[in-house]
């Protein structure tokens, strides 16, 4: 474990929020808090039922149980030594200890306040400092580490995107020297959403200048894309949930606590500064609302090595989102790579239907199952697309594009699942003339499938979802840099955006590299990964960090799963079914050929099972404006 002090720790310090800003907030008065927070003092985004039946004070402090808890079981508190940072009033190690069998631990704040009221819980085993975590120096290692919004606090409003970038990759990197090997990191995260750093600015307008200077001084959100470039190094992503609604729900709630406790709040801190919070509590909800700001729920899982890079990507790289899209619109070639050819995708889905038939099924769905329960693999593949379309989808009727149909497949389900009387239909795109003949000899009523690559698209109506399932391995070539990779997903998201209905949705499957390093050449990621790519010429999988970077001026984020577990079984079971028809496919292809593609699939379900790729599900809904 390293627990050394990090690099540059004097400019990490000086980095963060200040501990004068921090005491300016939270020592105001502990009675001014309680009075809207509740007896409990939990500051921070209550996790509410998913009725919306809850309201009043008591629900409140449900809901802050409930998140407290969400925290407890998926970060796998039970028996554990944790450390908190940004303990706030002590109530999560207090609820952790109490409720949940956690062993003890350390809580870290600024404020003497907090940590005067944290201490006097008199919880056992518990310990409260005033420290930094970048003065933290752990005795032993933790076995969970919990850090509710209180990342808005490491970098300040002070640093550019490159600055706040190295901030969060110092503490990441920390975090994972002081937990122990399969340690968890449990993140509540204000994020910049449907504004960029550059719009949060000085001089950006009152609600800007609100949280800038009254409430948070020295403080600023991160963007998910610079988060992710802070943790992919060192963590794996558990869990992802985005409950931006909470928080709206939740500042309503301290809103109408405050108003029945007005003369509290003025006896306590005076007839302006009650004003001020009046203010930031509207202004809170109007940006959970609006989705200016978003609020993540993330689990993370410390890598056994970090994961290595060839180049570190840094947003001040990248262009401006809209000079992606070069002089002559987002299909210009001299913006971005070009991702597999259509020689190279045919390479691999034109060997033959038959064979493919052997091992994939009636379905010819060439994606991964949604297990959970399901005990077979055509009940895993209905669930993934019903799930899918639920999302996406959820009227069940409209206009579709899928991008790399396969099969046709999806399409044929949403069909299947379309109300009476029609009102679905669409467009499936492929590379692949085997697959193009094979939906002509199998049209699905309402689509039209195509033998067209997506930069060649032009709907001729706008679409209100698309879909696109093991794709987007193929739009950014194996040996391109992060940069290349970036633009040449920014490519595809910019005229996702351009092709969808105001509100439309975007849904995606895609593998990604997760373990496995980035290279500066094709190939060179161990026998494994090699036996995969082999099979698949010119493409390479995105890293998680490049799927984010990609999206984020486009996109906000609704679903973000990791389900490497799935894709797993999945393969399995393909490997199963070809080894059933081994005899018919060697007679088909020759012992050579099948023999490779058997060693493609068994190198797919280890490097599953290893965390070395895992397989990521996105559901993006188009924001109204590019984010710049």
């Amino acid at each position: 474990m390293n627990v050394d002090a990090p690099v540059n720790a004097d400019w990490l310090r000086a980095a963060g929020t200040s501990p004068a800003a921090i005491r300016a907030h939270y020592d105001l008065s502990d009675d001014f808090f309680r009075a809207w927070l509740g007896d409990q003092l939990v500051y921070s985004c209550a996790l509410w039922s998913d009725d919306g039946s809850e309201d009043g004070d008591h629900d409140l402090a449900a809901a802050q149980a409930r998140k407290l808890d969400h925290f407890a079981t998926r970060g796998r508190l039970a028996g554990a030594r944790v450390l908190d940072i940004g303990c706030g009033w002590g109530a999560l190690l207090d609820r952790a200890v109490t409720h949940h069998g956690a062993a003890g631990g350390i809580g870290l704040t600024l404020s003497p306040a907090q940590a005067r009221v944290a201490g006097d819980r008199g919880v056992p085993g518990v310990e409260y400092r005033m420290e930094s975590w970048v003065d933290h120096r752990p005795s032993r290692p933790y076995d969970a580490i919990t850090c509710i919004e209180a990342t808005e606090h490491l970098a300040s409003d002070e640093l550019d995107e490159d600055q706040k970038v190295e901030v969060y990759r110092a503490f990441f990197e920390t975090c994972r020297g002081w937990l122990s090997d399969g340690g968890r990191l449990c993140l509540q995260l204000i994020c910049l959403d449907d504004v960029s750093h550059r719009q949060t600015r000085p001089g950006l307008g009152a609600v800007s200048e609100l949280f800038r200077t009254q409430i948070f001084p020295e403080s600023m959100p991160a963007s998910l894309s610079e988060l992710v470039l802070g943790w992919e190094t060192w963590f794996r992503l558990v869990d992802f949930v985005e409950h931006s609604e909470h928080y709206r729900r939740t500042f309503r709630a301290w809103h109408r606590r405050a108003v029945a406790n007005r003369g509290v709040l003025v006896d306590e801190v005076g007839d302006a500064t009650a004003r001020t919070f009046f203010r930031y509590f509207a202004a809170g909800e109007a940006c959970f609302r609006l989705r200016e700001h978003a609020l993540y729920r993330v689990v993370l899982e410390g890598r056994a090595e970090p994961k290595r890079w060839a180049t570190r990507l840094t947003p001040g790289a990248l262009p401006p989102p809209t000079s992606t899209m070069g002089p002559n619109g987002p299909d210009d070639p001299s913006v971005s790579p070009l991702g597999a050819s259509p020689p190279a995708v045919r390479a691999h889905y034109d060997v033959s239907d038959e064979f493919f038939g052997f091992w994939l099924g009636p379905r010819m769905s060439y994606t991964s199952g949604w297990w959970d329960d399901a005990d077979d693999m055509g009940a895993a593949e209905v669930r993934k697309l019903d799930r899918f379309a639920d999302l996406v989808l959820p009227g069940g009727t409209g206009r579709v594009l899928d991008v790399g149909c396969g099969w046709s497949w999806a399409i044929r389900r949403l069909a299947e699942r379309a109300p009476a009387g029609g009102g679905l239909g669409g467009v499936g795109l492929t590379l692949s003339r085997a697959q193009a003949d094979h939906a002509a000899r199998h049209p699905v009523p309402g689509f039209d499938v195509r033998l067209e690559a997506w930069q060649d698209h032009r709907p001729i109506a706008p679409y209100d979802a698309i879909v696109s399932f093991g794709a987007l391995e193929h739009f950014a070539r194996d040996g391109a840099d992060g940069v290349e990779r970036v633009l040449a997903y920014r490519r595809f998201f910019a005229r996702c955006a351009s092709w969808l209905t105001d509100g439309g949705r975007l849904g995606l499957e895609a593998i990604t590299y997760d373990d496995a390093p980035d290279t500066a050449s094709p190939l060179g990621r161990g026998p494994l990964g090699d036996a995969v790519l082999e099979i698949f010429p010119e493409s390479g999988c995105p890293h998680l960090g490049d799927l984010v970077l990609g999206f984020e001026p486009w996109f906000q984020v609704e679903v973000l799963r990791a389900d490497a577990a799935d894709f797993a079984r999945t393969v399995h079971a393909w490997f199963v079914q070809l080894r059933e028809h081994e005899a018919e496919a060697i007679r088909l292809l020759g012992s050579a050929e099948v023999r490779r593609w058997r060693r493609y699939l068994a190198a797919s379900e280890v490097q599953f099972r290893d965390g070395t790729i895992t397989n990521v599900r996105l559901v993006l809904r188009r924001r109204d404006r590019v984010r710049r």
